[in-house]
Parts: structure tokens; C-alpha cells; sequence
């Protein structure tokens, strides 16, 4: 809040003292520092607004819609697994009853692995036998693994149905993600699908050429070799499989009660604001987490409107001048034509400090000679020379800086102070009215 504050009062302050003449004047630095000021606290103020109002327009709707999209990204991410599992599962049991049945033939007829095979047990019905056990373990394997999988699609599906942006969205965050790393590690880093790679890659391809065998009579091992192209365009569909598995990524839910994330969503709202060629969405249209959407564009539109209206009424409550310096009495205050009774009609409204001269004109008073005081200090204004420095001050509390006159004359009004810097006021003011150095 105490931000928010310094905030608007820069952004007020900058406001108050701008002056887009300045910039076209010797003032010009002065003007363009405060005119970016103004639009870097406008820019900052925004997002503090939208905060605010984005909370409450629209942050638990998308916050919903965004968790939903994720989650589902994440259960069909697994069900594409599952899928894989199963292609995987039916190529490996393919694999077996392929190389049981080829094993079979070999002990009747002999001539597989490229005529090499004959008739009868030995050790390329054996290296057959090996290959359709090995194949029909992992295909069991993978059956578990795509069964506990199915099992985690569910609790996906719950969690879709659990998700509440008003509670504990952190937490919420930090459960799902840990179910994330623990259906990495158990389904796509499992040690169960790295041996199975390396099964497949030994017993495929032209490795066939080079596999160890163990000889069931000795129990000695041999290398062997089985070229089969067959077995080999089996492999490959489980290798496809193997690689098209990949690990999840984490979670990022949308934390309505985390001011940063907001900022974050401010700028990208910005961003989309200001360029033409990006889309902006309703909430039943998101696709991806982090779209923008009219709600968005409201919540944004909402935080401008305020500060627009504080510029109305910063500039509604600028230093008050009068509508316009009538040519005839600036024409004369600066010929000095005023001279020593302009300045006897001062005296009785001033006080003053060691730097500084304060002049007290009661505002719902007019008379000539309070408006010809209000036309010099107009043109005082209008030169820099002077400002408003208080705007209502009772006639009471004038004493003790005026004199006791000004209370008498005046008991039961109010006085606007000037604030006149003495110097100024001495070398220049007196200096033009006394001797008129100006002319029109």
C-alpha cells in the first residue's frame, strides 16, 4: 500500500508541475524528466492496478482454465505413453512367438539365419529360444508398466477436478509435480526400458552377427551369428517406441495470490496490447497457459482508467489562474505605470522570510484592488516568478505572519498564499515595475 501511495503521488506530482510548453522553452529538461517520470510510474501504477483488478475480473476463471489445459496436456501426454506401451507391449510378444516359432522349425528343418541352421538342438535354436524369452519377459514388463500407467491417467483426472485457485496453490503445485517426477522416473527413466534397449540393439541389426549363446550341454558360452531380417524389422518398431517416450515436464500453475506472477501476466498483457499481429482470446478459447484474453484487456483497461481519472483531477486541481491576463493591465505593469501605488497596495498583504515573500489575496473578494493584485500575480505565475502555496487559510490563522490589518479587514474570509522567491521578486518585478524596462 505504502508503495501504491508513492506511486500516485509521483504520478500526481509530475502531473502538477508539467507543462507542455516547457518542453519548447529553457525548461525543457525539467519537463521532459517529469513527462518520464509520469510515464514510468503511469506504466508501473498500471500494473499495480491490474493486479488489483485482474484478481477480481478474471484471475480465478483463467487460473481454472490454465490448470485444466496443463493437466490435460499432461494426461493426454500420458495416454500417448500408454499407447506406446501398448505397440511396444503387442511388437515385443510379436517378437517371441516369432522366434518360437522359427526355433520350432529349426530343430525339424533346419536352414534359417541365412541356411545356416541345421536340423536339431544346437546353438542357433538355442540363440532363437533366448530371443523369444527375452521378448515375452520385457512384453509382461511393459504390460505392468502401461496398467500402472493407465492408474496414473485417473489421478490426473482427479486432480483436474481438485484444483481450487482460492486455496493453496503452491502446495497444490508441488504435489502435482512431484506425481510428475515420479511418473518420469518410473515410466520413461525406468532401468526396465534402458535394458530393453540395450536387449533390442544386441539382438537386431547386424549385431545378430555377434551374439553370446550359452551352450545347454556345457553351459559354455559362444558367439553366434543369426541374420534375420524379420526379427530385426521387429526391433525397430520397439526402438521407434523407446524413443518417442519422453519424460514430462513440470507444472506451472497460475498463482492468483502471488503478486509477481501478476506483474509477469501484466507485461505480457502489455505486449499482446501492443501487437497488432497477436490474438486475443476468450477464456473458453485458451489453448495454452499462458494466452491472453479479453478479461486481460479489461483488468488492464481498468488500472488505466484510474489513472486517468487521477490526471483529471491532478489537472483539474492545478495551481488556479484566471482564465487569461488582460492585455491592458499587463501593458501597464510592465510600462511601470503602476510603480510605487502597485506596490503600497502589496504591503498590507505581505509577509516574509529570509529567501522568501508570501502574498495573501482572499479569494471571494473582488474589488479593483484585490483584482489588480490577482492580475499581477497572474502574470507572476506566468513567468515562473510565483506559486500557489496555500490554497485555504482562515483570516485567524494569518497572525503571526501578516499584519493584524489584513485580519481586521478581512475577519471572516479565506486567503489563498503565494509563495515569491525574494530575489526574483527584487530584481526583476520591482526592477520592470519601477522602471517600466518592458514595453508592448
Amino acid at each position: 500500500m505504502l508503495l501504491v501511495g508513492i506511486l500516485q503521488f509521483a504520478l500526481v506530482f509530475s502531473i502538477n508541475n508539467f507543462y507542455l510548453k516547457d518542453i519548447l522553452s529553457k525548461y525543457w529538461t525539467k519537463a521532459t524528466m517529469l513527462l518520464i517520470v509520469y510515464i514510468i510510474t503511469l506504466t508501473v501504477s498500471v500494473s499495480f492496478s491490474f493486479a488489483f483488478w485482474y484478481e477480481n475480473f478474471s484471475a480465478e476463471n483463467y487460473a481454472k482454465r490454465s490448470s485444466e489445459i496443463q493437466l490435460n496436456v499432461l494426461k493426454k501426454h500420458l495416454l500417448t505413453a500408454s499407447n506406446s506401451f501398448s505397440k511396444m507391449e503387442s511388437s515385443l510378444t510379436k517378437l517371441s512367438n516369432y522366434s518360437a516359432v522359427t526355433s520350432s522349425r529349426e530343430k525339424r528343418y533346419g536352414g534359417t539365419c541365412g541356411g545356416m541352421a541345421i536340423p536339431g538342438d544346437g546353438p542357433l535354436t538355442w540363440l532363437r529360444e533366448d530371443d523369444a524369452k527375452y521378448t515375452m519377459q520385457y512384453s509382461k514388463n511393459i504390460q505392468q508398466l502401461q496398467q500402472e500407467l493407465n492408474f496414473k491417467v485417473k489421478d490426473v483426472s482427479n486432480y483436474i477436478k481438485n484444483f481450487d485457485p482460492k486455496k493453496d496453490v503452491i502446495k497444490f503445485n508441488r504435489e502435482v509435480n512431484d506425481m510428475v517426477q515420479k511418473i518420469n522416473i518410473n515410466f520413461f527413466q525406468n532401468p526396465i526400458l534402458k535394458d530393453l534397449e540395450i536387449m533390442i540393439n544386441r539382438r537386431s541389426g547386424v549385431n545378430r552377427k555377434h551374439i553370446n549363446v550359452i551352450n545347454k550341454r556345457t553351459q559354455n558360452s559362444s558367439v553366434e551369428s543369426c541374420i534375420d531380417k524379420e526379427f530385426t524389422i521387429g526391433a525397430k518398431r520397439v526402438l521407434e517406441r523407446l524413443k518417442a517416450l519422453q519424460p514430462v515436464k513440470e507444472l506451472h500453475f497460475f498463482n492468483i495470490n502471488d503478486k509477481n506472477t501478476l506483474f509477469a501476466r501484466t507485461t505480457g498483457v502489455l505486449i499482446a496490447i501492443f501487437n497488432p499481429a497477436y490474438t486475443i482470446k476468450d477464456v473458453k478459447d485458451v489453448k495454452n497457459y499462458d494466452d491472453i484474453t479479453y478479461d486481460d484487456i479489461r483488468a488492464v483497461s481498468a488500472g488505466f482508467l484510474i489513472d486517468f481519472l487521477i490526471l483529471c483531477i491532478a489537472l483539474y486541481a492545478k495551481e488556479p489562474k484566471d482564465d487569461f491576463l488582460y492585455l491592458s493591465i499587463m501593458t501597464n505593469i510592465i510600462n511601470g505605470k503602476y510603480s510605487t501605488e502597485l506596490l503600497e497596495k502589496i504591503n498590507p498583504y505581505l509577509a516574509q522570510t529570509r529567501n522568501s515573500l508570501f502574498i495573501a489575496i482572499p479569494y471571494k473578494i473582488s474589488n479593483k484592488k484585490i483584482d489588480q493584485l490577482k492580475q499581477l500575480l497572474l502574470y507572476m505565475q506566468q513567468y515562473k516568478l510565483a506559486e500557489l502555496y496555500v490554497n485555504d487559510l482562515k483570516a485567524e490563522n494569518l497572525i503571526p505572519y501578516f499584519t493584524e490589518s489584513l485580519q481586521k479587514l478581512y475577519p471572516n474570509d479565506s486567503f489563498q498564499i503565494y509563495k515569491v522567491d525574494k530575489n526574483k521578486f527584487d530584481k526583476v518585478i520591482l526592477q520592470n515595475i519601477q522602471k517600466g524596462i518592458y514595453s508592448v
